[in-house]
C-alpha cells in the first residue's frame, strides 16, 4: 500500500539488480504446520480500532491512548509477555507541529502578482520548532529532481547557492518512466533519491529556506487528495536537540498546474524543464521571481509508544524474530464531502494491527518456538517510520542478535489471490523462506510491478533494513482467483484513489476476509520458520544492506 517515510539515512539504491545469490548448501527449512488462525480476532480487532471512538489513532491524542490499551489487553489475553522488561511500551520522544492561519503563497517578479491558497494548491509545514514562520520575498529557484549524488557524478546544486531561497523540486528520479531497471537511479525502480523526504533533507542541507515539492500523480504514485489529507493538521517529527533549526523553513508541495503558471510567469516551459532535468549536467534555473508565505506553529512535545510484546523461544532465547507492524494513522484530516473528518484507517493499518494479535495466539497455541518472536507495534508510521526508526535505533533486543522479520502494513479485501507481492524481492536470503511457505498453497511470489513507486522506502521494515537486519515486506497480489489482474488492479484503484489517507477507509462489515486470512497464514509460517531453524539469513551480496548486517553479526 502507499506509505509515506521521514527518513535521515541516505540510501542511494535499491540496487536490485547489482545483487547476487551467495553459492550456499540447499538450506533446509523445518516443516511448519500452522494453528487455526481466529478470523473472529482480525474482524473484531479492526472494527474497534478503525471506529470513530479511536478518532483516527493519530499519536498524542484519546486514540493513542486507547489503542495502548485495546492492544496490552489483547497481547496479555494471548499469552504474550510485556517486551520491554515488566512494561508493554517503549517511549517514542516526538514534537506535534501545526501549521495554521497559513497565508496563500504569492509568487512576485512576473508582469502579474499570482496567489495560491493553501490546501487546494499548495499546502506548507515547518520542521522548525518556532511559533511563526516567515518566508518573504524569497528568490526561486529550479533545482530539477534536487539530487546531490556524488558517486553517480550528478548535482543538481551545482553551481548555484540557494540558500536562503525557495527551491522548487520534481518528485521521483530522473530516469522515472523507463522501461527496465537499468538507468543513472535504477531506471524504473526508485531509490531513495526520488522520495521526497531526501529532497528536504538535501534542500536543507544547501541551506535553502523553503523547498516546494512540484506534485504530479504518476511519479508522486497518489493524487493531490492524499498530499493535502496527509500534510495538513498535526504533523509529528522525531525531537532533536536544536529543534530542527537546521531544517528549511517551510517545506511543501505545489499542484503541477501552479508550477506550470509560475513557470510560464518566468518566461519557462515546465515540460521542456521537465526534460532538461532528466539530463546529466542540467543547471539549475533561476526563475527571476519570489515566493512569500507565513504562518504559525502549534507545537507540543510527548511521548508516544511503541507496543511491544515477547513470546520467548525455549532453546536459544536471546535469538529473536521480529514482527512489526503500525498501530498509529492520520486522526482528523480534510472532511469528505459528508463532514467525515476521522481518518479511521481500517485497512491502512488497523488491519496489520490486528495481525498482530491473531499471531501472537497462533504462535502461543503453536506452543514456545526454539527462537524468540517479538510482537511489535510501533507509532508514527505515518509522520515518517519514526516508531520503526526509533526502536531500530534503540532497541530493545539487540540488532546483532534479531534473526529478521516480517513487516505487515495494510492487508487487502480483495479476496484471495494466486500470487504474492514481494517489496524488494531478491535482497536477501528470506525469499527463500516465503517461496517455502507458499508451498502446497499454489501461489507464487512475485516482484511488485511498479517499483517507480519507491514502496521500499515506504514501510517499517525499511527502519530494520538499514540497520543490517533483514525484513520481508510482502502482501496479497492481484492476480485474483476470481477476476484475475484485472480485477485486483481494479480494487487497488478505487482504494488508492477513494479511500487511502482519507475518511473512507473504514471497515467494512461485507469485507471478504478469505484473502487475508491466507496472507495471514503465510505470515505465520515465515517467522515461525525463522524461529525454529538454526540459520542466520542475509542480504544478498552486493546489496546495500549486507555490509551493516556484517559488522552487526560481528560484533562491531
Amino acid at each position: 500500500m502507499l506509505k509515506r517515510s521521514l527518513l535521515v539515512l541516505l540510501v542511494p539504491s535499491l540496487a536490485l539488480a547489482g545483487c547476487k545469490k551467495i553459492e550456499e548448501e540447499p538450506l533446509v527449512l523445518p516443516e511448519i504446520a500452522a494453528p487455526e488462525l481466529s478470523v473472529e480476532t482480525m474482524k473484531a480487532v479492526t472494527e474497534e480500532l478503525s471506529s470513530d471512538a479511536f478518532e483516527g489513532r493519530a499519536p498524542g491524542t484519546p486514540g493513542e491512548e486507547k489503542t495502548l490499551a485495546l492492544l496490552t489487553a489483547k497481547f496479555e489475553a494471548a499469552g504474550i509477555e510485556p517486551g520491554n522488561g515488566e512494561s508493554w511500551f517503549q517511549d517514542v520522544p516526538l514534537v506535534s507541529i501545526e501549521a495554521q492561519n497559513v497565508s496563500p503563497l504569492t509568487v512576485t517578479g512576473g508582469s502579474e502578482d499570482m496567489s495560491f491558497a493553501y490546501g487546494s494548491e499548495m499546502v506548507v509545514t515547518s520542521y522548525q520548532e518556532q511559533p511563526k514562520i516567515d518566508v518573504a520575498d524569497s528568490d526561486m529557484v529550479f533545482v530539477g529532481y534536487g539530487v546531490n549524488a556524488p558517486e553517480r557524478g550528478w548535482n543538481d546544486y551545482a553551481d548555484v547557492d540557494v540558500k536562503g531561497k525557495t527551491v522548487v523540486i520534481l518528485v521521483n528520479d530522473p530516469d522515472f518512466g523507463t522501461d527496465n531497471l537499468e538507468g543513472e537511479f535504477g531506471g524504473r525502480a526508485m531509490t531513495y533519491y526520488g522520495r521526497w523526504t531526501y529532497k528536504y533533507e538535501e534542500a536543507a542541507r544547501q541551506g535553502a529556506a523553503a523547498a516546494l515539492i512540484i506534485h504530479d500523480t504518476a511519479p508522486a504514485a497518489y493524487g493531490w487528495n492524499v498530499v493535502e489529507s496527509s500534510w495538513s493538521g498535526p504533523q509529528f517529527y522525531a525531537q532533536s536537540a536544536n529543534g530542527g533549526a537546521d531544517q528549511t523553513k517551510i517545506n511543501g508541495w505545489i499542484q503541477k498546474d501552479v508550477a506550470a503558471k509560475i513557470f510560464a510567469a518566468a518566461g519557462q516551459d515546465l515540460d521542456a524543464q521537465m526534460i532538461a532535468a532528466k539530463k546529466k549536467g542540467f543547471k539549475a534555473v533561476d526563475l527571476g521571481l519570489k515566493a512569500s508565505s507565513s504562518f504559525e506553529n502549534t507545537i507540543s512535545k510527548m511521548d508516544s509508544k511503541n507496543v511491544v510484546g515477547v513470546l520467548k523461544g525455549k532453546t536459544r532465547p536471546d535469538e529473536y524474530v521480529i514482527y512489526t507492524a503500525h498501530w498509529d494513522h492520520l486522526g482528523r484530516c480534510k472532511p469528505a464531502p459528508d463532514g467525515d473528518d476521522i481518518c479511521n484507517g481500517a485497512v491502512d493499518n488497523a488491519t496489520g494491527t490486528a495481525a498482530l494479535v491473531a499471531l501472537a495466539e497462533a504462535h502461543v497455541k503453536a506452543g514456545a518456538p526454539d527462537r524468540s518472536i517479538v510482537f511489535l507495534a510501533v507509532t508514527a508510521e505515518e509522520s515518517g517510520l519514526l516508531g520503526s526508526k526509533y526502536y531500530a535505533d534503540n532497541p530493545i533486543y539487540p540488532l546483532g542478535q534479531t534473526v529478521g522479520g516480517v513487516n505487515m502494513d495494510a492487508f487487502g479485501m480483495a479476496g484471495p489471490a494466486k500470487n504474492v507481492i514481494v517489496v524488494g524481492k531478491g535482497k536477501s536470503d528470506l525469499d527463500r523462506y516465503l517461496d517455502a511457505a507458499l508451498t502446497g498453497d499454489g501461489r507464487v511470489s512475485e516482484a511488485e510491478p511498479t517499483p517507480e513507486k519507491g514502496f521500499y522506502y515506504r514501510s517499517d521494515h525499511f527502519s530494520f533494513a538499514k540497520q543490517g537486519v533483514p525484513m520481508i515486506y510482502f502482501e496479497g497480489g492481484e492476480d485474483l482467483v476470481e477476476g484475475g489482474r484485472e480485477a485486483g488492479e481494479a480494487v487497488g484503484k478505487d482504494y488508492t484513489e477513494n479511500r487511502y489517507h482519507g475518511p473512507k477507509d473504514e471497515y467494512d462489515p461485507n469485507w471478504n476476509w478469505d484473502g487475508v486470512m491466507g496472507d495471514l497464514k503465510v505470515y505465520f509460517t515465515v517467522a515461525r520458520m525463522l524461529a525454529m531453524t538454526e540459520d542466520w539469513p542475509n542480504w544478498n551480496e552486493g546489496d546495500e544492506f549486507r555490509a551493516a548486517r556484517d559488522k552487526s553479526r560481528a560484533g562491531d
